[in-house]
């Protein structure tokens, strides 16, 4: 592992050689929280040992972190409560993410995701600050409670193939704006396979074709200048159950380099027969 200043973030190189979580300095920092409860924000001045200072204020610098290329595991815990965190950014072997890998990264917006990513397990990305989360192809595999406390989560894309465990977006945006009746703790009970379905099915409508088109992983102009061909530009206003219209998906994707402005241009050159 090596720490360097990037893009002007602090950032970590994940590269297996050291795990950057310790249970039994974690454990301690844990038992010093809970005896200060009242006096939280200034964990310097708890009873600890000067071992454990130095490990938890390492994990509170990291801004960003990039797992480089050859690892396929990200263990669990591995960035447990590393509050400021901002940005996650994957070597594409990654396969699994261990249970709460990220939770309680406070600041974690963005992820880049491996492209072979397989399974992310239990809570691995609890309280976190994500908006949007486009889950990659291949993935087989999301397990209980992964994204559950992303206050501001709006958009949820994932494979109709994939496994979805129970709590996956509780005391989310979406899931508040959702039809779904939710307990005071943000969560869907007894709704478990309605809601699943519900989530890998938001934009299957054949209405929706355009939302599908911009939602996918990696979003294709062609398919999506066919659509509109068809549709035209209107398809662009169509809004699905949730009140989010196609152009959201591309703005909040950060795999689509296709802009809406770009589409739209296109699509007018074509339709003055300039186009190719």
């Amino acid at each position: 592992m090596r720490v360097a200043t990037v893009d002007g973030l602090v950032t970590l190189f994940y590269d297996g050689s050291k795990e950057p979580f310790n249970p039994d300095l974690d454990q301690e920092w844990t038992n010093a929280y809970y005896n200060n409860f009242e006096n939280k924000d200034n964990w310097e001045e708890w009873n600890l040992s000067d071992e454990c200072k130095r490990y938890w204020k390492e994990r509170q610098s990291w801004q960003q972190i990039i797992i480089e290329d050859g690892e396929t595991d990200i263990p669990k815990q591995t960035f447990q409560r590393c509050k400021n965190i901002q940005r996650v950014v994957m070597a594409n072997t990654i396969v699994r993410i261990g249970e709460h890998a990220f939770d309680g990264c406070k600041c974690l917006a963005f992820i880049k995701w491996s492209i072979n990513l397989e399974v992310i397990e239990n809570g691995a990305f609890m309280v976190c600050d994500l908006i949007s989360v486009f889950i990659p192809p291949r993935c087989r595999e999301i397990r209980m409670a992964a994204f559950r406390d992303n206050y501001k989560l709006t958009l949820f894309h994932v494979p109709q193939n994939v496994q979805l465990g129970p709590f996956l977006l509780s005391s989310t945006k979406l899931m508040r704006d959702s039809h779904f009746e939710l307990d005071e703790c943000g969560n869907c009970n007894n709704h478990t396979d309605e809601e699943n379905n519900w989530i890998k099915n938001i934009n299957t409508d054949e209405k929706y074709s355009l939302h599908r088109a911009c939602s996918s992983y990696q979003p294709l102009q062609e398919i999506i200048d066919a659509i509109i061909r068809q549709q035209g530009l209107r398809s662009f206003a169509i809004k699905n159950e949730m009140g989010i219209t196609p152009s959201r998906y591309l703005k909040e994707n950060p795999y689509a380099d296709i802009q809406e402005m770009d589409i739209i241009r296109d699509y007018i050159l074509k339709m003055m027969g300039e186009g190719e």
